[in-house]
């Protein structure tokens, strides 16, 4: 949690209650301002245990695990008193814990260590604490350079960094960092703060800080598997930076190579994310499209006599609807949220962190209204890592899909590069082993019905990697593959995807638009043509290179509804 959300209960405090060392040290503002820093060694020796005990008291929860975390030298101790003192705190009590006043106590054999307490207090910004010791805040902030993770006096600089790095941690990315941990084996869900969290990687060796006091030609430290983690992060790859840095100076060791990392905003993720559009004048433009679009699509650039109707009179050589009731299964994953994962960072799955596809509910629900309009059972499900994936995948083939279904729809909706998917875990996700799922487990029971695959997501080029190793019953007999599928992606090879951040995509929520208004009369070939021709108009018009595509191995015409026939003279 970042300071400026923290509430200062110092205030307001009531100086009867403090003990008399603690109340000699009060000084009036003007007196404050007069206070040099060579007056500095006058006014830490007044500071006593008993003075840390009495600002204990005093201090909001968030800053006393703060600088738990910057002074216990045992990462054990402090995390153990710290997982005491969230209980405590979360079930609304007040006892007082003494973590500093026990600190003081263990700490007063070395000579510095009420500078380290200084420097602490001034590394967390507890400037209301700094004037009740008689500090001239301005002045002590300028001598021990808080904001500078380089200047250090006596706190370890590593555990600077990391508080630092915790400041900037949101809530969201907390999630995210114990979600990827989580495939890592590490189980931190349990606790509040990023400081806890660390702790934790101290105590398992995740990350090792041997240097007890800095300064010691014995001290190392292991900071590279957080690093990768953090660089994986979107706006953080600066402090991952900033730990290898650290790292390499403590251990005394050259400079390594790094990562080139671009701190500045990217407006395209040439990896694999599709686009959003920014803060620009692009803006108003994309808006207004989206507001105007579906009176732009029905009265002035699709007209219904630009592209061959489907001849409705003959119905010889299409797919059979058999219970117009319950057309089949519209299954939708809606992969919003990212997180790094084990597997990402070590095979270095995508070189800049997976953003949120801000939008994207948009899509999953116009999806699922559609669908359901449409005689579909829609099921939805929600950032998935890749093995939840594909095993959810399979278990709706088998358990959802029912004998007299007439088609299966599955609707992803994710970053992308060439031919795969992203699952939430930032793992790739091959479509070709996606087709391969369907195929066998319909052909396991033995139903031969068409396979609409729709995939909003980006088709950049990258580098191909091995393909997950999936292992599945396959049907007995054999049977030709990739048969009877219609795969339409959002745009084709080599290009983006664009979606509003507001309203969602440009493809899903034309094809929604045009499957409603044609689903009666016009068969999937000829729907997603018109859609591949809306998409063109719209983004030639926003100037994006945007083009729809879909392959098919269908082998008659596939209608959503059974069709009204049309009066053809």
């Amino acid at each position: 949690m970042t300071s400026h959300q923290r509430q200062c209960y110092l205030s307001n405090c009531n100086s009867e209650g403090y003990v008399v060392n603690y109340t000699k040290m009060l000084r009036s503002d003007a007196r404050i301002r007069s206070v040099r820093l060579d007056s500095l060694p006058e006014i830490v020796s007044s500071i006593t245990v008993n003075v840390i005990a009495q600002i204990e008291k005093e201090l909001d929860a968030y800053d006393l695990v703060s600088l738990v975390f910057l002074l216990y030298d045992v990462p054990d101790t402090a995390l153990q008193r710290l997982i005491v003192h969230q209980r405590v705190a979360l079930d609304g009590g007040e006892k007082n814990l003494n973590l500093l006043y026990d600190w003081a106590q263990h700490a007063q054999t070395r000579p510095t260590w009420k500078y380290e307490f200084l420097e602490a207090l001034v590394i967390c910004q507890l400037l209301s604490i700094l004037k009740k010791l008689g500090l001239n805040p301005h002045s002590i902030q300028k001598h021990y350079l808080p904001d500078n993770i380089h200047v250090t006096a006596h706190i370890n600089p590593m555990k600077k960094a990391l508080y630092k790095l915790s400041e900037n941690i949101t809530k969201s990315n907390l999630d995210k960092l114990q979600k990827t941990l989580k495939t890592y084996e590490f189980d931190t869900t349990e606790y509040k703060t990023c400081e806890l969290v660390f702790l934790e990687l101290m105590c398992k060796k995740f990350i090792t800080i041997d240097n007890v006091n800095y300064g010691k030609n014995s001290a190392k430290c292991q900071i590279e598997a957080l690093a990768k983690i953090i660089h994986n992060f979107p706006g953080l790859q600066k402090f991952a930076n900033e730990l290898r840095e650290i790292q390499d100076r403590i251990n005394n060791e050259p400079k390594s190579n790094k990562p080139e990392t671009s701190t500045s905003p990217v407006k395209f993720d040439s990896t694999s994310s599709e686009i959003e559009f920014g803060d620009s004048e692009e803006v108003n433009l994309t808006v207004a499209a989206f507001n105007d679009l579906f009176n732009y699509l029905d009265n002035v650039n699709i007209k219904d006599d630009s592209i061959q109707k489907s001849d409705t009179n003959r119905l010889d050589g299409v797919y059979a609807i058999k219970n117009p009731k319950r057309v089949g299964v519209c299954y939708i994953i809606n992969q919003e949220d990212f997180h790094p994962s084990k597997e990402s960072i070590q095979n270095s799955i995508q070189s800049e962190p997976l953003e949120k596809r801000y939008g994207s509910n948009m899509d999953k629900l116009v999806l699922e209204k559609t669908m359901e309009s449409l005689n579909f059972e829609v099921i939805s499900h929600r950032n998935l890592d890749h093995v939840k994936m594909l095993d959810y995948i399979q278990n709706i083939i088998q358990y959802r899909v029912h004998p007299d279904d007439s088609m299966f729809m599955l609707c992803i909706l994710s970053h992308g590069v060439r031919g795969h998917v992203y699952a939430a875990n930032s793992v790739k996700v091959n479509i070709d082993d996606i087709q391969r799922l369907l195929d066998e487990g319909l052909q396991q029971r033995q139903l031969e019905i068409p396979k609409i695959m729709i995939l909003e997501a980006c088709q950049v080029n990258n580098d191909e990697e091995p393909r997950l190793k999936l292992v599945a019953d396959g049907p007995s007999g054999y049977y030709l593959k990739k048969l009877n599928f219609l795969v339409y992606w959002a745009t084709a090879p080599e290009l983006e995807a664009y979606r509003d951040t507001e309203k969602g995509s440009i493809f899903i929520q034309i094809l929604c638009h045009l499957i409603k208004k044609h689903a009666k009369h016009e068969h999937l070939y000829d729907i997603f043509t018109k859609v591949t021709d809306g998409v063109a108009k719209i983004c030639s018009k926003l100037e994006r290179d945007q083009v729809p595509i879909f392959k098919s191995t269908l082998r008659k015409k596939l209608y959503l509804q059974i069709p009204e026939k049309s009066n053809i003279n």
